[in-house]
């Protein structure tokens, strides 16, 4: 995993072909996942009618691959989608210039909650991400707008945080990564795929949390190194501190 400052967009071409496949170690994952839909519905769950075309292409071209049944309303559809797949699974539907989070399965936030965000523009949904509204938002819109069909993107993102839980909608402690001892590293695998009909892009997030010890030495080295540079703006919103 490469470890650049979290103001990089970092986009790179990735293999369609391997875009939401399971993994050996998803079953834990499943599992909770699972658990969450069964228990927080409200909280991981949400679409707005925007979604209903890109919700339902996806649904007919993962069954056709997957050889699977996704069918019933958008809510069912997307739960179903929750349980079947480790990633956590975002509409993006074209709204004028701007593309809108219209429904999602995220069973996974970072310090977000779903509802505060469903409905809103890309750019509102980024609205705490220091440097988005001035820097990145145009570089976003500009890939979302060029993206075709057919291809899939990725990118990856990282922080590092005081408790393991993959479910974690609230404020947590900060870490110190110079200090502290006992926290985790964060990784989030995201992905882009626009669907040829709806024109809608699916946005996925594959989060997986590791012990900080655990973390490949080179990749340590990486995050001190931009843990350093970041500003006081990017250390807060990453609930870190050095």
């Amino acid at each position: 995993m490469t470890i650049d400052h979290p103001a990089t967009i970092g986009i790179k071409t990735a293999e369609l072909s391997e875009w939401l496949r399971r993994h050996p170690t998803d079953a834990q994952t499943l599992a909770l996942r699972a658990d969450l839909i069964a228990s927080k519905r409200s909280d991981v769950l949400a679409f707005m009618p925007e979604s209903d075309a890109g919700l339902r292409e996806l649904a007919s071209y993962l069954s056709a691959r997957d050889q699977i049944i996704l069918a019933g309303d958008a809510a069912e559809i997307l739960a179903e989608l929750g349980r079947r797949y480790a990633e956590d699974i975002c509409i993006l539907t074209p709204h004028g210039a701007q593309y809108l989070l219209s429904g999602a399965i995220l069973c996974f936030p970072n310090r977000w909650r779903l509802d505060e965000k469903a409905g809103k523009p890309i750019v509102a949904v980024h609205a705490p991400v220091p440097e988005y509204a001035d820097k990145l938002s145009t570089q976003v819109d500009f890939f979302l707008s060029r993206l075709r069909p057919g291809r899939s993107f990725m990118r990856s993102n990282w922080g590092l945080v005081s408790v393991d839980m993959l479910h974690l909608p609230d404020p947590v402690a900060p870490v110190n990564p110079f200090t502290d001892t006992q926290f985790f590293m964060r990784r989030e695998d995201q992905s882009f795929v626009k669907l040829p009909e709806s024109n809608a892009v699916v946005f996925t997030i594959r989060t997986t949390v590791t012990p900080w010890h655990d973390v490949p030495a080179a990749e340590r080295q990486e995050v001190l190194a931009q843990t350093k540079v970041l500003s006081p703006e990017w250390l807060s919103y990453k609930s870190m501190t050095i």
